[in-house]
């Protein structure tokens, strides 16, 4: 796809420095092109089927083994786009992380705090993956406003084109 003849190659980053006593921890985060990898590792769950009367066949979605599933499915997958977006910082090393393991996905987390990052500052790594995979409202908003005030000024200066002058030497404006 291009957009005004414009190819879309790379990803944005997002980056947060987290000063440590004398040295900074660089974080960068890029969005996630796909899930397939994910959908690999952890196919999503299926609802149970229910036989009704009559014959008919549905899914229970309301069964609550399924909902556990569903809910562990979705941690794994918020889990995955962390990782998976966090992998644009290429020093990181995770120590307890598999990437082929979900039940050790979560370790991130634990290993940043075992080395020491607050909770505010992973809740700050959180947020640049969640910049990096998706726009934020605020950034819709200022690129959208941007965007409306080089409109204005285009229209200010083309809409109705002026072909007589608007004053007088002498200042007066002109009579029709």
């Amino acid at each position: 796809m291009k957009y005004a003849g414009k190819k879309f190659e790379s990803r944005p980053i997002e980056v947060v420095v987290i000063p440590r006593q004398g040295f900074d921890v660089i974080f960068k985060a890029h969005s996630v092109k796909n899930y397939e990898k994910f959908d690999k590792l952890c196919p999503a769950p299926l609802p149970p089927k229910v036989l009704k009367p009559g014959g008919i066949t549905v899914s229970n979605v309301e069964d609550s083994v399924y909902l556990e599933q569903v809910s562990k499915w979705s941690e794994y997958k918020t889990t995955w786009m962390i990782l998976e977006s966090l992998k644009a910082t290429p020093e990181i090393v995770w120590e307890t992380v598999d990437y082929l393991k979900p039940e050790t996905w979560a370790n991130w987390e634990v290993e940043l705090t075992d080395d020491g990052f607050s909770q505010a500052e992973i809740a700050r790594i959180v947020q640049i993956v969640i910049d990096a995979c998706g726009l934020n409202q605020e950034k819709i908003d200022k690129a959208t406003k941007d965007f409306l005030a080089g409109q204005g000024k285009e229209s200010d200066e083309s809409s109705f084109p002026r072909t007589g002058k608007a004053s007088t030497v002498s200042g007066e404006r002109v009579k029709d």
